[in-house]
């Protein structure tokens, strides 16, 4: 019975314990106590959400920074238009010629031309086998939208370059790849475009 009593009287000033510690810590919010867990597990939903939205959407790309993305000369996760340089600099590449493979049997696609730098107005030519299809294109950070035949082989034909060098993105949508380039003043990239 002793036993009992000093158990009861232990839980008593446990008990008593813990209303005096309520009474210290006043609710600021009724019933705060009540909703601490789902707020604490709803924060946490929420960032790992975010985390996980942002890997979806393309806020993290696997292939690294924008000075690499340039200088491996393909991405295929660039959207079209897309500048990853902010100012005027080609990230130390040269000019090169591309194959490039799309999807269609045959017809025609869909070329997509853009500066990938800071927009400064640079001039080029665009050559379908050897007949201009666009004889003055000026290259802004919007893309312009090019048909071609499927198969081709474009050129690609600086004209006029107002400052850092003549650089630009190709994308054939059907490919879904992207092609940093630049050429020079006179000088011409060419894209052999084949069906698959």
């Amino acid at each position: 019975m002793r036993k009992k009593l000093k158990k009861d009287a232990e839980y008593e000033l446990d008990n008593q314990w813990a209303d005096d510690e309520e009474e210290a810590e006043p609710e600021i919010i009724y019933h705060e106590h009540s909703h601490r867990k789902p707020v604490f597990f709803g924060t946490i939903l929420a960032v790992v959400l975010a985390i996980g939205l942002s890997m979806i959407s393309g806020g993290y790309s696997s292939e690294g920074s924008a000075e690499e993305v340039v200088a491996n000369r393909i991405s295929t996760s660039t959207i079209a238009g897309e500048s990853p340089m902010t100012d005027e600099t080609n990230a130390g590449i040269t000019a090169k010629d591309f194959e490039v493979t799309v999807g269609d049997s045959g017809g025609d696609a869909k070329m997509l031309i853009w500066d990938f730098n800071s927009e400064d107005n640079d001039e080029v030519q665009i050559l379908v086998n050897g007949q201009p299809v666009k004889e003055k294109l000026i290259l802004a950070n919007n893309p312009a939208a090019i048909s071609i035949p499927v198969p081709s082989t474009v050129t690609i034909k600086g004209l006029k370059d107002y400052g850092g060098g003549i650089s630009y993105a190709v994308k054939f949508p059907n490919d879904q790849i992207t092609y940093y380039n630049v050429v020079g003043v006179n000088a011409g990239n060419t894209y052999t475009v084949k069906p698959l």
